[in-house]
């Protein structure tokens, strides 16, 4: 009797196992299936862009970035983040390379077949300068871009840690008064306090988030004035009298650099002045002189 009470525990236990095996089976081929149709239904709904071009590009780019050198990535992608791009890295690359190959090689096909299949020298000199303007113009365009930004960051930041400091001294928390200024603050000042409390929302500490808003700036004194917050914050000093300081040393460093950008305008205007503006005088001082002299002597 025992012995067929375990014969029977057994088997029911071996139909069991049985059973669930081969419906697992047929429960994963059914997802398999449905998920094979989803992905034919996505296919066929999605353009030829979407579907083709699009790997085919992204492909293309991940190559490029691969054999392309990386101290010009580096820059290209450190430019990309303080001018907050919505442009990828490797779309911006593949401009780059469409301006430096496929524009000067049209020029050259097209001056070619103007000049009867035989390309003069002037021709075969113009493509490699064009290619060369190609390469440097994006280059030149995205860094000018990124230093705009980062001057206006560097005008409007003095004012903002001013009302800044006005925020936590009326007793609101750091937090709520880096939202004050974000809501009053226009241009990148705003957008960079708002992302930055946007990341800390989502689980960042705030000195990770101030550390990433110093990375995406790449300013120095965005770089103290993140320091002397982490430190403050660390230390438990008054980050009232911190912000305070580091407000009165920034306009300060601001009047300083203005005072050095107006002493270089002197020697940059030794060279308009000897080149346009001496000339001109001379010949309007000197040129009745000469004139005069001319006649005097000749009659």
């Amino acid at each position: 009797m025992a012995f067929a009470s375990s014969v029977l525990v057994f088997g029911s236990l071996i139909l069991l196992i049985a059973w669930y095996a081969r419906s697992r089976n047929d429960m994963e081929d059914r997802v398999r299936e449905l998920s094979q149709e989803r992905r034919a239904r996505i296919e066929k709904d999605d353009p030829f862009s979407q579907r083709v071009m699009m790997p085919a590009v992204h492909g293309f780019t991940t190559r490029l970035l691969a054999v392309m050198p990386t101290s010009m990535v580096s820059r290209a992608r450190t430019w990309l983040m303080i001018s907050e791009s919505s442009m990828s890295l490797g779309t911006f690359m593949s401009i780059v390379l469409v301006t430096t190959t496929a524009i000067p090689g049209a020029l050259f096909l097209m001056l070619a077949a103007q000049a009867g299949g035989v390309p003069s020298g002037r021709v075969v000199l113009l493509v490699p300068i064009v290619a060369a303007f190609g390469f440097l113009a994006p280059m030149m365009l995205l860094r000018r871009r990124a230093k705009n930004r980062q001057m206006a960051f560097w005008k409007a930041l003095p004012d903002s840690l001013d009302l800044l400091t006005t925020c936590v001294e009326a007793g609101l928390s750091l937090d709520f008064a880096f939202q004050r200024v974000a809501e009053r603050q226009r241009g990148p000042v705003g957008s960079e306090f708002s992302r930055m409390l946007r990341e800390k929302a989502l689980g960042q500490t705030r000195k990770e988030a101030l550390t990433a808003m110093a990375e995406r700036i790449d300013l120095p004194d965005v770089s103290v004035f993140v320091n002397s917050v982490i430190q403050a914050e660390t230390l438990g000093t008054s980050i009232a009298q911190v912000l305070r300081a580091q407000s009165r040393q920034m306009r300060m460093r601001r009047r300083q650099r203005a005072e050095q950008v107006a002493r270089r305008a002197a020697p940059k205007m030794v060279f308009p002045l000897v080149f346009f503006v001496m000339p001109s005088l001379f010949i309007v001082i000197l040129g009745p002189i000469i004139i005069n002299a001319y006649q005097v002597l000749r009659g």
